[in-house]
């Protein structure tokens, strides 16, 4: 081997392990923001079973609390449905790409919603849905399934003291991009303050017993995952809004 062709081996070689360390490094990541998907989405649905098990353990009427068993189940099946897609989000192939599927936006939101109607016994949420019947985006089912219920739960976490926790979604087209709205009616966030580290890991903006700092972290990386971006705008006393940029 003449030094020449040794020199371009070495540069050669040199190449597929730079690469083979960032691609191990981008695996780490994944596992841990898989780690926190796993803890979010099951810390709600197990939130869920424990306060309609109460329920149960509190009601003497049989025709309620087969009600409260109806509900138990369907979150139950949620919950499986739930660890089966983020199961399969271990199996990634070498390229580390998440599998996008075809989700109906309506659909995908009306289940956040069932999971949302039985989240607190005493925080009740008005969940607005003005997104068209047909409108589709290319996602992965348990990641747009974590967003939703991120945005959502936080309608609840961040509650204005003095008015009814709303939170609205709404859906558009612009530059040819689809685009999937959060509003809410809450406390807001100081945006000068903290939006440099908004979506930073263990960040916490507010005062609230449940807040853990992964929320908006796994949010941005769950979007930034299928290529899409995540915009804010809120004033402090009014609410926040979040937008989901689609890269479609």
């Amino acid at each position: 081997m003449n030094i020449k062709a040794g020199s371009a081996f070495h540069t050669t070689r040199e190449a597929e392990l730079i690469e083979k360390i960032a691609k191990s490094s981008e695996l780490n990541n994944m596992l841990l923001n898989l780690f926190y998907t796993f803890s979010h989405n099951l810390n709600t649905y197990t939130g869920n079973i424990k306060m309609l098990l109460d329920l149960i353990d509190m009601e003497s009427d049989p025709i309620e609390n087969r009600i409260n068993l109806n509900h138990l189940r369907s979150v139950s099946n949620d919950l499986n449905k739930t660890i089966t897609d983020l199961s399969q989000i271990v199996y990634v192939q070498n390229n580390l790409e998440v599998a996008k599927k075809k989700l109906n936006l309506c659909e995908c939101l009306n289940k956040v919603k069932k999971v949302i109607d039985g989240y607190s016994i005493d925080d009740k949420l008005r969940f607005v849905n003005r997104v068209p019947d047909d409108a589709f985006v290319m996602h992965h089912p348990a990641y747009l399934e974590s967003i939703l219920l991120n945005f959502s739960t936080n309608a609840i976490k961040y509650a204005h003291p003095d008015r009814f926790p709303t939170v609205e979604f709404t859906f558009a087209v612009e530059n040819k991009k689809k685009v999937l709205s959060i509003k809410d009616n809450g406390v807001g966030i100081d945006l000068e303050r903290h939006g440099n580290s908004l979506f930073g890991l263990n960040q916490t903006f507010h005062q609230h017993a449940d807040a853990n700092g992964y929320g908006l972290y796994i949010t941005k990386y769950q979007i930034e995952a299928m290529d899409g971006k995540v915009s804010v705008t809120s004033k402090v006393g009014e609410g926040t809004t979040f937008r989901i940029h689609f890269n479609e």
